[in-house]
């Protein structure tokens, strides 16, 4: 059985069935239609460049992915950690602001809802934080403070 991925013989990326030029590098990897035309040969140096961009673009969408999981993870700690549970808020809405910002210039909805989440359930936790140091405040009852 054969298959029907095939890739670039230029560039090695994966190309979709049935176009004409490579979307990566350029390079043209179907059929002529004329038979006295000849074949674009892509830059060597171009088409590196092009493939690097794509794959610099991937790995901030998906790094910011990430930021955005992990702030969601904070912002809810947050909540159940007196004391620490300040800074965690903090870390929350920093890695949601930057991880939303990295997803909207990248044009991706994956991943913008647990990065606004985070931003939002972690000025919660930091509301809630200073609740609870003002009650420790006012009841009187420091922690360890024999």
């Amino acid at each position: 059985m054969s298959s029907l991925k095939k890739s670039c013989h230029e560039c090695g990326m994966p190309l979709s069935v049935g176009v004409a030029n490579c979307a990566y590098c350029g390079a043209r990897v179907g059929t002529l239609f004329s038979e006295s035309e000849t074949p674009v040969v892509a830059a060597k140096g171009k088409h590196k460049a092009g493939i690097n961009e794509h794959i610099d673009r991937h790995d901030r969408i998906v790094k910011a992915q990430d930021w955005a999981n992990n702030s969601l993870i904070l912002a809810l700690s947050s909540f159940f950690c007196p004391g620490i549970g300040f800074v965690m808020g903090v870390a929350a809405i920093v890695l949601g602001a930057m991880a939303s910002r990295v997803l909207k210039a990248g044009d991706v909805e994956d991943g913008r809802g647990s990065a606004a989440a985070g931003l939002i359930i972690g000025a919660l936790g930091l509301v809630a934080q200073g609740g609870y140091i003002v009650y420790i405040v006012k009841s009187g009852k420091l922690p360890f403070v024999g």
